[in-house]
């Protein structure tokens, strides 16, 4: 028998070391987060960590949620292996989005996808004052500050004003209301995950899209993005670094540049959406980076500078916009909120919003991340730049709760770790992600 032979055996217990290490680590932060939340007095959350509070329901979603599950463990590991590519995206997006509406149905119609877009601290709530603001961009950031007269809902003066185009869009076309946004938002950030194959595979990391495409699907973080803006969000920043990814298959061409410029329309559109979300840089460069190329740098910065440019002309200044959020988020909840609490408590949420089996699979990333060397594949190196992304907005004392949804732009892009996992594992952890979703889905009633 070889030497590599021999150490086959040992490699696979160390892998599966580091991947009990790191749930037991995972674990012991969401301990800690629940039992020691007293000491720092109110914390300003309702079931701290969580944006959340206890109050356990068993709608008729609980059957569409516990049939996609059954079929994607039994069947979806093996599927996602022979399915023609093409035929996976679709089975990929079909799948999860039925998953979270199977979830977010748990609550029934109402409570699941109505609810949550007609809250008063929601964008819906300021959309028939959109009309008699004036221009309603050069008026924006006055507007978002608490001392401003007609200062606006908290969701609406967090975030930069195409967030809120969406939704006062909606209205003006006919499809008004919360039901209609809710389905939308739904639908639209449903997609998300489909682009992190399309990267993946762009990049020539096709195995490792192949076997992630369950765990995607049968992701807790579904629960945020089911309905939150900020699936939306997830969305656009993912398939503008996708369109990045294949403009590398294409150097040179005419199709390239196109893709290119695509990929910085819809990076700036991002940035115009969440402040935050200037942090997904490192995702992007990475891409660059994996692709050996710096031609799509260009046509991307073009397309950006475009999209800026497009909202000064118009009357909103980035840099304005982002400096009001600062102070009206230390005007609010913000200043009341510990930092010593949510500094390592955002980290106990991540755990929870991306499951066992993708914190399993970081600890074994991590662990052959050590053997690989310089081989190390490009779906490590995008969850790198993904949690850079969180670390940095973690020390900006500017996400502290509720980072269950403001991070899943940052979080789809960790998911694709869980393929790390040891091949006779898989499965069980694949299981693992859908017992933690539904627990916290029958559990919680969750603020988005």
């Amino acid at each position: 028998m070889t030497a590599a032979a021999t150490r086959q055996p040992q490699l696979a217990r160390w892998s599966r070391r580091a991947e009990w290490v790191a749930v037991g680590i995972g674990a012991s932060l969401v301990l800690a987060a629940l039992v020691t939340e007293p000491l720092w007095g109110d914390v300003h959350s309702r079931f701290p960590p969580l944006s959340a509070s206890l109050d356990p329901a068993f709608g008729p979603g609980l059957l569409l949620a516990a049939a996609v599950a059954g079929l994607t463990i039994g069947y979806g590991l093996r599927l996602a292996l022979v399915l023609s590519w093409h035929r996976l995206l679709w089975v990929t997006w079909a799948a999860g989005l039925l998953w979270g509406l199977g979830l977010a149905l748990v609550r029934g119609w109402p409570g699941g996808l109505v609810e949550p877009l007609r809250n008063p601290a929601e964008y819906l709530a300021d959309v028939d004052r959109a009309a008699n603001m004036g221009p309603l961009l050069s008026n924006f950031a006055d507007n978002i500050v608490y001392s401003a007269p007609e200062h606006w809902t908290s969701q609406v003066a967090g975030h930069p004003p195409l967030s809120f185009l969406f939704y006062v869009g909606l209205d003006r076309i006919g499809l008004d209301g919360p039901a209609w946004a809710g389905v939308l938002t739904t639908l639209i950030g449903s997609t998300g995950i489909v682009a992190v194959l399309v990267t993946l595979r762009a990049l020539r990391d096709t195995g490792t899209a192949r076997r992630a495409a369950p765990f995607l699907v049968l992701t807790p973080a579904v629960i945020w993005l089911v309905v939150s803006a900020d699936g939306i969000f997830m969305a656009l920043s993912a398939w503008s670094i996708a369109l990045g990814a294949l403009a590398l298959a294409h150097r040179g061409r005419v199709r390239g540049i196109a893709l290119a410029l695509g990929a910085g329309i819809g990076l700036g559109a991002t940035l115009f959406m969440s402040y935050g979300l200037v942090l997904l840089l490192p995702v992007a460069l990475a891409v660059l980076i994996l692709g050996r190329a710096r031609w799509p740098l260009l046509p991307a910065a073009i397309g950006a500078g475009a999209v800026t440019a497009t909202f000064a002309a118009a009357g909103f200044w980035w840099f304005e916009g982002q400096s009001a959020v600062v102070i009206r988020y230390y005007e609010g909840i913000g200043a009341r909120r510990p930092y010593s609490y949510w500094v390592w408590a955002n980290a106990a949420i991540l755990v929870i919003a991306v499951g066992p089996g993708v914190v399993a699979g970081i600890g074994a990333a991590v662990h052959r991340s050590r053997r690989l060397a310089l081989r190390i594949p490009p779906s490590y190196w995008l969850a790198a730049a993904a949690l850079l992304g969180i670390l940095a907005a973690n020390l900006s004392g500017l996400s502290k709760s509720e980072v269950e949804r403001i991070w899943l732009p940052f979080m789809v892009w960790l998911i694709p770790l869980a393929a790390a996992t040891g091949p006779g594992r898989r499965r069980g952890w694949l299981g693992a992600q859908a017992v933690a979703a539904g627990a916290v889905a029958v559990l919680m009633d969750t603020s988005w």
